[in-house]
C-alpha cells in the first residue's frame, strides 16, 4: 500500500516538475520575444510613419495627374469646339475665294490668340 502512494506521488512530482519546466522555459521564450518587440518598436513607427508619408505623396501626386487630364480634356473639347465653329462657318458662307481665305487668316489668328490665352 506505501509503495502504490509512493509511486503515485513521485508520478505527481515528475508531472509537477515536468510542467514547471516547461512554464520557465514558456517563460523564457516570451521575454525574449519581448525584448524583441521592444527593440522592433520605434523601427516599426519609423517605417509606419514613411509608408503614410509615401501614402499621402502618391494620393496628392494622383489628384494632381488627374486635375492635368481634366485641364486637357477642356482645353482640347474648346479647341475643337472653336476649330468646328470655324469650318462650319466657312461652308455656310460660301463666299468668294479671296474673301473667304481673308476671313479664315482672321478666324485662325483668333483661334491662335484663343489658344495661347487657355495655355
Amino acid at each position: 500500500m506505501y509503495i502504490l502512494i509512493s509511486i503515485v506521488f513521485i508520478a505527481e512530482l515528475i508531472i509537477a516538475l515536468s510542467l514547471i519546466n516547461l512554464i520557465v522555459k514558456t517563460d523564457r521564450k516570451v521575454c525574449h520575444l519581448n525584448c524583441c518587440v521592444k527593440a522592433f518598436k520605434p523601427l516599426a513607427q519609423t517605417y509606419l510613419q514613411y509608408a503614410r508619408t509615401l501614402v499621402s505623396n502618391f494620393s496628392s501626386n494622383f489628384e494632381k495627374t488627374f486635375s492635368f487630364i481634366r485641364k486637357k480634356k477642356e482645353q482640347i473639347i474648346f479647341k475643337t469646339v472653336v476649330m468646328v465653329s470655324i469650318y462650319l462657318l466657312l461652308i455656310l458662307f460660301k463666299i468668294k475665294f479671296t474673301k473667304a481665305s481673308k476671313i479664315y487668316r482672321l478666324i485662325s489668328v483668333m483661334r491662335d490668340l484663343a489658344i495661347e490665352l487657355t495655355v
